[in-house]
């Protein structure tokens, strides 16, 4: 039940959105749950509000880039703060005189590195929105699933593209919403910058985006305007431009002369190695640390007991895509033990990809382990469907125990 609402921009636009902010700041909305923000969100059907702001787009797993295509793409925005020279760089970097395959782990990596949400990926996302041929690099990214996340983003500027820093500025109004029904446990995955600049892209108009929402959710972002939530580690976030009319949650794309340091926001800043937080203006050299650490453990995967000392340490879960090729990679049962019966370690958007390469492994774990992630809970009812469909890749009982599943649904 997701819209968007042909809504056009002046005076009267203004003055009825400085309205509709103070009612949402300023006046308790009648709801039975009174003001028991734990009711609201309770009372929130997922299946009967189906909207971007509570559920991310089923993508295929992200294609994982070599760890020399991560270093390279990092390093075109760690030499500079000029913008333009970003840009420069991953022209080249993707021009015609690199074969399509290099292409592609170029383009893996930019994804990663803007789904962290670090500096680097921000300068990165900047440049490839101001590449000017943006629609090669969309057929590029078309052809290849794993890039499903980049391929959304660009297909959608291909319609009416903003400027970058209006639709920064959406971006950081949408994750900001996001991150605060994060917090109230509404939404599973955190809402990356890729999937947020791709919402505001697509439902732009007249300088807004609007975005039905179903009463119940409504009512629990009403609350979450008038009251917010301390936000994420490391996010700055900002409601500002961000109101309720019935039925709609309106986003402001006004960027107020605001210039983001990095083109796009910064989504997170938590620290690898003690390392402090990059500071805005100044490279971000951290994302190299994250390659340093992938490679390490990666390179020790035949390793039982220094596996299992890497899983317990924060800072691996908290890179994407590390723990899912772990899984797809290790052949020792207890190590999938470990990482299935650690929440930290297949939870969050960091460790997506964790459930399906769990029931994908041909590792001998019990299905009683397993179990839990055959539900659409953790692994879409698409890609459910696709295992119970072909079953080469998998064992045999899961894949009676995914048919069983998808039956009970119908």
């Amino acid at each position: 039940m997701v819209a968007a609402r042909a809504t056009g921009r002046g005076g009267s636009d203004r003055s009825q959105s400085g309205a509709l902010a103070a009612e949402n700041r300023g006046t308790p909305d009648a709801w039975p749950g009174g003001d028991n923000l734990d009711a609201r969100t309770m009372a929130v059907d997922l299946k009967d509000a189906p909207c971007v702001l509570l559920h991310a787009p089923a993508h295929a797993d992200p294609l994982v880039p070599t760890d020399e295509a991560l270093m390279e793409m990092a390093a075109l925005a760690v030499l500079s703060n000029d913008p333009l020279a970003w840009t420069d760089a991953l022209v080249d970097a993707l021009g015609p005189r690199v074969d399509d395959a290099c292409r592609r782990e170029r383009l893996a990596a930019v994804q990663m590195h803007a789904s962290i949400g670090r500096a680097t990926g921000a300068r990165l996302l900047s440049a490839l929105w101001m590449h000017p041929d943006p629609g090669q690099l969309a057929a590029l990214a078309a052809v290849d699933p794993g890039l499903a996340a980049l391929a959304a983003l660009l297909a959608a500027r291909g319609d009416r593209p903003l400027d970058l820093p209006p639709l920064a500025a959406g971006a950081l109004r949408l994750l900001s919403v996001a991150d605060q029904l994060s917090g109230v446990g509404l939404r599973e995955e955190r809402l990356d910058l890729l999937g947020a600049a791709a919402i505001v892209q697509r439902h732009h108009d007249g300088g807004r985006v609007v975005l039905a929402v179903a009463p119940s959710l409504e009512a629990v972002l009403r609350h979450l305007l008038a009251n917010p939530r301390s936000y994420s580690p490391g996010f700055a976030g900002n409601l500002d431009g961000v109101l309720l009319e019935p039925g709609f949650l309106v986003i402001d794309l006004d960027d107020g002369g605001r210039i983001f340091a990095h083109g796009f926001p910064v989504v997170t800043e938590e620290e690898i190695d003690g390392a402090a937080p990059a500071a805005a203006g100044k490279p971000d050299r951290d994302d190299l640390d994250r390659v340093a650490i992938r490679k390490h453990v990666l390179d020790n995967i035949m390793s039982t007991s220094v596996l299992l000392e890497f899983l317990r340490d924060p800072k691996i879960s908290s890179i994407p895509g590390l723990v899912a090729e772990v899984v797809n990679r290790t052949r020792n049962p207890q190590v999938l033990e470990v990482i299935i019966n650690n929440r930290s370690l297949h939870t969050g958007f960091a460790n997506k990809a964790v459930p399906l390469a769990c029931l994908r492994s041909p590792v001998n774990v019990p299905l009683k382990s397993l179990r839990r992630f055959i539900h659409v809970k953790y692994v879409s009812k698409v890609d459910l469907k696709r295992l119970a469909n072909d079953r080469t890749g998998i064992r045999r009982e899961v894949g009676q125990e995914i048919t069983r599943y998808l039956e009970s649904l119908n």
